[in-house]
């Protein structure tokens, strides 16, 4: 690892640090077996909503913004009620956390989610003490893959070199546009479009993090 702190490890959440992976399914399938009892999903379209934001999936199939925010709501309200007991996190995410910790870098957070969330599922899994910085999906007027997230990410940091570590495509465009190396793990669901962004480096686990860094 360098020896350099002017930085920071900036995470992606769901799919990177916590495995929410089924936590998302299961509250998209509840909204869509209510308010569309006919429509089938396929596995493929239930796997590309991990990512984006909510208001983006649920547009797909609904153009009314109050029946998409009614949406939303319900996807809330399940995806809260089942939150605490369906996370786990990805082995070495601990133990990356605290020995960046120790080594002074810096660590933010930026999600699609929204920042309470974001930091009650960091509080669930234990991550929170490690975390310097969230920025979540209320806390930005343009989402991924936009660069501005990882822009104000890094500026609450205040650091000007990053590295940004994701799942999702959007993940690896969006710190490509802040203009900071990507790190994309090959436990994605997403991995045959992840590596197509061409991410600046692939881990298997998130503690081969630290040789790259």
């Amino acid at each position: 690892m360098s020896k350099r702190n002017n930085y920071a490890v900036i995470f992606d959440l769901d799919g990177t640090l916590i495995d929410s992976n089924k936590l998302i399914i299961d509250s998209f399938e509840y909204v869509f077996n209510k308010h569309f009892p006919n429509l089938h999903i396929t596995k493929e379209e239930y796997i590309s909503f991990i990512g984006p934001t909510l208001w983006e999936s649920f547009k797909r199939y609904e153009k009314d913004p109050e029946k998409v925010d009614e949406y939303v709501r319900d996807y809330r309200y399940h995806n809260e009620a089942f939150h605490d007991e369906n996370l786990s996190t990805f082995e070495g995410a601990h133990l990356l956390l605290k020995t960046l910790k120790e080594k002074d870098v810096k660590v933010g957070i930026v999600s699609s989610k929204m920042h309470y969330m974001v930091k009650r599922g960091l509080e669930v899994s234990g991550l929170l003490p490690y975390v310097d910085v969230i920025v979540g999906a209320d806390d930005v007027v343009n989402h991924k893959p936009h660069k501005e997230p990882i822009v104000k990410c890094m500026s609450l940091l205040n650091v000007q070199e990053a590295f940004y570590v994701g799942d999702h495509p959007n993940d690896i465009l969006s710190g490509r546009n802040a203009g900071i190396k990507t790190i994309g793990v090959s436990y994605s669901w997403h991995i045959e479009a992840l590596r197509l962004t061409n991410p600046d480096f692939m881990v298997k686990c998130l503690l081969d993090i630290l040789e790259v860094i």
